[in-house]
């Protein structure tokens, strides 16, 4: 398996559910439907603190129209980029 890694992401506009799961994305000009969530984790900025501020979610998913891609959200600023894409 080979990935297309974009290092400082490329941004875009993801619709979620009311717990904050992708539904659907835009990139590229086009919508992009979840299929299903492969992986969900937090990443903190200061993870060595007893209790730590989650600063980026990071969301392994499978799209409807096949793609396995990694999006990433970042928590303070409700910023989303596409980040790695699966071959």
């Amino acid at each position: 398996m080979t990935a297309r890694l974009w290092t400082r992401g490329e941004p875009i506009h993801v619709d979620c559910d009311g717990d904050g799961r992708p539904l659907r994305f835009a990139w590229q000009t086009k919508t992009h439907v979840v299929d299903r969530i492969c992986n969900r984790w937090r990443v903190s900025e200061e993870w060595w603190r007893t209790d730590p501020a989650a600063w980026r979610e990071y969301i392994k998913l499978v799209t409807r129209d096949g793609l396995l891609c990694l999006v990433a959200r970042d928590l303070d600023r409700e910023v989303w980029w596409m980040v790695r894409l699966y071959d």
